[in-house]
């Protein structure tokens, strides 16, 4: 998929970054110091969770590599999307799964763990710590992203294109940083109500995509899957 949809992606998903992870970045230590630590802290704090979504990007572009060269690229791209469309029309299910007790919890759990001791560090370098360990908490933006980064041609490709959906996010952080609260309680709730329609077109998007149909950027036929098959001397 184009760069450009993830940079639209977390363009868009930036203002609901704002209301989730904003405390996080307010909170940064430097705010009553010099301007220069000020500016480092925050720029470390995002190029910490760019960092997390490229690495993300790149684990999960090998995974779809893997995938692409057994030739079920199709299939995946198909499948994610229907799952996509499920969690939009029945957000519960997904919701349930952060019941106290579940893993996913500990793990979130273990991960505010892990910041906490990096706030009491206050260091430039804790700052990227934070933004590293900030990129792993869970969000459902970031799994539209990864689901497109496993249909990237290399792991390369999907490591680029989790990055530029970080980037895409920067503009209301860094906004956030120097403004506060800049987006009021009434837009961030519009934004909310944006989201899953922007998600399920995504979805929508996918399952097109797979279904290989030759129309230019939207649904090419997949080529990798043939090229895969002719590196491996099947062909």
């Amino acid at each position: 998929m184009a760069i450009w949809t993830a940079l639209t992606l977390g363009f868009v998903g930036s203002f609901h970054c704002v209301g989730m992870c904003g405390p996080i970045a307010l909170a940064l230590p430097g705010k009553n110091g010099n301007k220069s630590a000020f500016f480092l802290n925050r720029l470390n704090y995002n190029l910490g969770r760019v960092t997390t979504y490229a690495l993300l990007g790149l684990l999960f572009g090998l995974l779809g590599t893997g995938i692409a060269m057994a030739g079920f690229q199709k299939s995946l791209s198909v499948i994610l999307g229907i799952v996509i469309l499920l969690s939009v029309f029945l957000p519960a299910a997904i919701q349930n799964q952060l019941s106290p007790s579940s893993r996913l919890a500990q793990m979130v759990n273990w991960l505010k763990g892990q910041i906490r001791k990096q706030f009491q560090k206050r260091g430039m370098l804790s700052a990227y710590s934070i933004g590293v360990l900030n990129g792993f908490l869970p969000c459902g933006l970031v799994y539209l992203a990864i689901a497109a980064s496993l249909l990237q041609n290399s792991p390369a490709e999907a490591s680029i294109y989790m990055a530029a959906f970080g980037m895409g996010t920067l503009p209301a952080m860094i906004t956030l940083v120097f403004a506060g609260s800049f987006a009021s309680l009434k837009f961030r709730n519009n934004i909310r109500q944006v989201i899953p329609f922007v998600t399920g077109v995504f979805g929508i998007v996918l399952i097109v995509r797979g279904l290989g149909l030759g129309i230019p950027f939207l649904s090419p036929v997949l080529e990798f899957v043939e090229a895969g098959i002719t590196m491996c001397g099947l062909k």
